[in-house]
This record gives structure tokens, sequence and C-alpha cells, in this order.
């Protein structure tokens, strides 16, 4: 039987690579759920978003983790997903939930160095690289309630995070 594992946390913590690379281990499918969504409603979240506020699109988010039901695999969801609703009660409800955390120092050197690399982050729009940290680190706090309630947590900054999922999905 196959099973689904959900891989949840803070933007830049590296989810979608995580993802991506645990799949190709055990060569399990791999879902994005921001991706299934931008599929869904042709064109980037921050445009939807920009379009039709945040409410519709969390709506749309949400029936999209009760969609997940229907995958098998590796599926990486957006670093709020869970904080909606009672979408982490779902994620918990359908699958296993890791959630990948790491410090404020180290998400923040990820996201100024993908910023620099040009990669918008729809969150951080209007907030100076530098003062990232401090954004960072009053979201983190925001969401942390709802991070914590995942079945398992793996510290991205000091653990193998590869061996460490693997060990998980393999778990009865």
């Amino acid at each position: 039987m196959q099973k689904r594992m959900y891989l949840l946390g803070y933007m830049g913590v590296g989810k979608s690579t995580s993802a991506k690379k645990l799949g190709k281990a055990l060569g399990l499918p791999v879902h994005d759920l921001d991706q299934i969504l931008e599929s869904q409603i042709g064109m980037p979240i921050a445009d939807y978003i920009g379009q039709q506020g945040e409410l519709a699109f969390r709506k749309l988010e949400k029936q999209a983790v009760l969609d997940s039901a229907n995958l098998e695999g590796i599926v990486a969801v957006g670093g709020g997903t869970p904080c909606f609703y009672d979408n982490m009660a779902q994620l918990n409800r359908l699958g296993r939930t890791v959630y990948l955390h790491a410090p404020v120092g180290f998400l923040t050197k990820r996201l100024q160095d993908s910023y620099h690399a040009g990669k918008v982050r729809p969150l951080l729009a209007g907030i100076a690289p530098d003062d990232y940290a401090e954004f960072i680190g009053k979201h983190l706090m925001e969401r942390q309630a709802f991070y914590a309630e995942s079945q398992f947590r793996i510290a991205v900054d000091k653990e193998e995070v590869l061996g460490k999922l693997v060990e998980i999905y393999q778990t009865k």
C-alpha cells in the first residue's frame, strides 16, 4: 500500500527540493500543491491573489488539500497551507506530516540568496532583503503553532534531511 507524506514548513526551507530528492530516492511520485493550484487557476498564485484576494486563494487551497487524498507519494505544501481553515488537521488525517524547520538566520540567508537570484516571493514583496530576518522571525512565530501539529519534525540545518525522510516514510 502506498503512503502519502506531506512536507511543510516556512518558505525557503527546502520543501520542494526535499520532496523531489525523496521521490527520486524511493521511486515515488512527487506533487507540489502550489504547482497544482497554479495549473488549475492558469496563473501564478501571486497574480491570482492580486486579482481575487487571499481569501479566494485560501478557499481553493483548502479544496486542494482535500483533493490531495487522491494523490500518492510525496506532497510539498505551501508555507501557509497548514495555517488556514482546518488544513493542518486534514493533512494529518490524510498522511504523514513532516515539518522541515530551520532557524530564522538560516531562512533569512536562503531567502536573501533566492532574492538575489531573481526568484520572486510574493510574501516578501516590498520588504528589503536587509529586513527579512525581522519579518521572518515575526511571521514564523505566528505560524509555529500550526507547524508544531506535524507528526514529525526535521531540523534542516542540523540533520541529514533525505535519510530522515526515508526513515519516516518507511516506518509502519
